[in-house]
């Protein structure tokens, strides 16, 4: 385990970039995973772009565990032992540029 990022305010990649080290960046597939229903319907409803609605909620992941991919499968395996939902949403990579952290791709349909 390599940090924890709580993800409230500020939304996935604000949070993330700030616990891992400047030299690398924190990029989320948004394959991995559905866009709650509720923030669809406020994201539509309230008329919010997806970057504004990346930047201000959590998009349906609370917590972000840093792990060495190496321990992936143990970590899942943990977790989904204790009834905990969880799934690799992305991968820590060496920074090319000034993005501590994004998402990448289109949320996978529901």
């Amino acid at each position: 385990l390599h940090g924890f990022a709580h993800i409230t305010g500020g939304g996935i990649a604000s949070n993330t970039a700030r616990v891992i080290p400047p030299n690398l960046t924190a990029n989320f597939d948004r394959t991995t995973w559905t866009l709650p229903i509720e923030l669809e319907y406020l994201s539509q409803q309230g008329g919010v772009s997806q970057p504004d609605m990346e930047k201000t909620w959590n998009c349906g992941i609370g917590m972000v565990a840093l792990v060495d991919p190496l321990a992936a499968d143990l970590a899942l395996r943990s977790l989904a032992s204790h009834g905990i939902t969880a799934w690799v949403c992305g991968k820590i990579e060496a920074r090319t540029t000034d993005i501590g952290a994004a998402l990448v791709g289109s949320y996978r349909a529901r």
